[in-house]
């Protein structure tokens, strides 16, 4: 038992954890087709020059797909090189709801990127999110049929083969699985959070239309951490991310909750300001739906590209006009190491969203512990497309029930997970420790107390 119990403290000293993250979500189409390497370009660039943004604007972006080319081929999505050339950081999205050899598509493409690109790349990612909100759609799929999500063994599966084909490769970021925070609160669903390195959060107090007393934009803030508290509780002690969370600018009332900019503000700053610099946390989303969607989230206009936002995003503490100290970016574009954060703090997230890659938002799941189940095909209901989720055909029908308040798979986060067995090779060790260091990802991670390791070791020793 000794034994067992000092190997359990020498994994826990060695998972990695990583610091702050200030980024965004984006999908992989655009009217008329798929986003090429330039209009990935121009979008990054413009979400690092975000007037009146923490830190001066976004450093990394999350990802629903690897593949360029949904219906063919294994090439990369063009977000790679992109990125490559505007040094903004990744978040790796892997679409692990269409079946096996879609899948294996992905983990070739991912493969290929690693080859292709090397240190560049490989340097930028932040982690990889294997699937998302899978386990949402697959508790739904009765009702969503065109897009019923993935089963635990089926994401599990997943893991364990990314793990196993990137481990020749020098990609060694944090797997994990992003999915509505019910998702994760399922105690059926629990292999997969085994399974992850961290556990990723979707969350949308708009689409808690059974929420007490109600979702009125004023409840979101508890709403929201109530939703966070219960995804750290099931977590079994893996980082939690925030990977999606936002509040549409325009659209439907759902519930209490009215879509509007002055709401959107509020969002952003009672929930949003106090976390960034903080937590690694992904914002649904930059750039407002283009395809005509609604409800439409996005913090600029829909339609235009540009660096001025819808209202005032500037996190001012009451009474100052300084700004809350953000993480500091270091490096430049194309050369040097990735982004640097001053901040030490440990990872933790909240948030559902939809699809990958489609840009149609989608309700989200509901305030109980029990995963809601969908009852309308009705597009008409705010739900967001496969689009999103990097995946086009089929659309993720979220709500006949909106006194579920449960979201649309596709925009439900779905975060991928790794397994705690494993100890990335290019990790630090983190705990408890303030000081961070730069993975060979980077990725910032919490480097742990040597005192810590140490008798971790010992234990192990001692057992033996």
């Amino acid at each position: 038992m000794w034994k067992a119990l000092g190997l359990a403290a020498l994994a826990a000293s060695l998972t990695p954890v990583l610091g702050a993250v200030f980024g965004y979500n984006s999908g992989a189409q655009k009217p008329g087709g798929v986003k090429n390497q330039a209009d990935y370009e121009n979008e990054f660039r413009a979400a690092k020059a975000l007037q009146g943004a923490p830190a001066g604007g976004f450093i990394s972006v999350r990802l629903f797909t690897m593949l360029q080319d949904e219906n063919a081929g294994n090439n990369p999505i063009e977000a790679i090189p992109a990125a490559i050339a505007t040094n903004m950081r990744l978040l790796l999205g892997m679409w692990a709801s269409a079946g096996s050899a879609k899948f294996d598509r992905e983990l070739e493409a991912l493969v290929t990127a690693v080859n292709r690109y090397g240190d560049a790349f490989v340097r930028l990612v932040d982690g990889i999110s294997v699937g998302s909100e899978d386990l949402y759609r697959n508790s739904a799929s009765v009702e969503e049929g065109s897009n019923p999500g993935a089963n635990p063994q089926v994401i599990v599966g997943y893991i364990q083969k990314v793990r196993q084909r990137l481990s020749s490769t020098k990609l060694k970021a944090p797997i994990g699985h992003v999915d509505t925070w019910t998702a994760w609160v399922n105690g059926s669903n629990a292999a997969v959070v085994a399974a992850c390195d961290w556990v990723g959060m979707d969350a949308y107090p708009y689409w808690q239309s059974t929420a007490l007393p109600n979702n009125a934009i004023e409840q979101s803030p508890r709403l929201f951490q109530e939703a966070l508290d219960k995804t750290r509780a099931a977590s079994q002690g893996k980082p939690v991310w925030i990977t999606e969370t936002g509040h549409p600018v325009s659209g439907r009332t759902w519930g209490q909750s009215v879509a509007s900019v002055e709401n959107a503000k509020r969002y952003w700053k009672e929930v949003g300001c106090p976390r960034f610099g903080k937590e690694p946390i992904w914002w649904y989303k930059f750039q407002g739906d283009q395809t005509g969607a609604e409800p439409n989230f996005g913090i600029t206009p829909a339609g235009q590209l540009t660096t001025k936002p819808l209202f005032d995003i500037s996190c001012k503490p009451p009474g100052s006009s300084s700004p809350v100290p953000m993480p500091v970016t270091t490096g430049h574009a194309g050369a040097g190491g990735p982004p640097t954060e001053s901040s030490s703090s440990a990872a933790t997230s909240s948030g559902v969203g939809n699809s990958p890659a489609s840009d149609v938002s989608s309700p989200p799941l509901s305030t109980t512990s029990a995963l809601p189940i969908l009852s309308s095909t009705a597009t008409s209901s705010g739900i967001r497309n496969s689009p999103r989720s990097g995946v086009s055909g089929s659309t993720i029908l979220s709500s006949a029930g909106t006194s579920t308040g449960v979201r649309n798979s596709p925009r439900s986060g779905v975060s991928s997970t790794t397994s705690t067995s494993t100890i990335l090779l290019n990790s630090t060790l983190s705990s408890s420790s303030s000081s961070p260091a730069t993975n060979t990802n980077g990725a910032d991670v919490t480097t742990g107390s040597f005192g810590g390791v140490f008798a971790a070791l010992l234990a192990v020793v001692f057992a033996v």
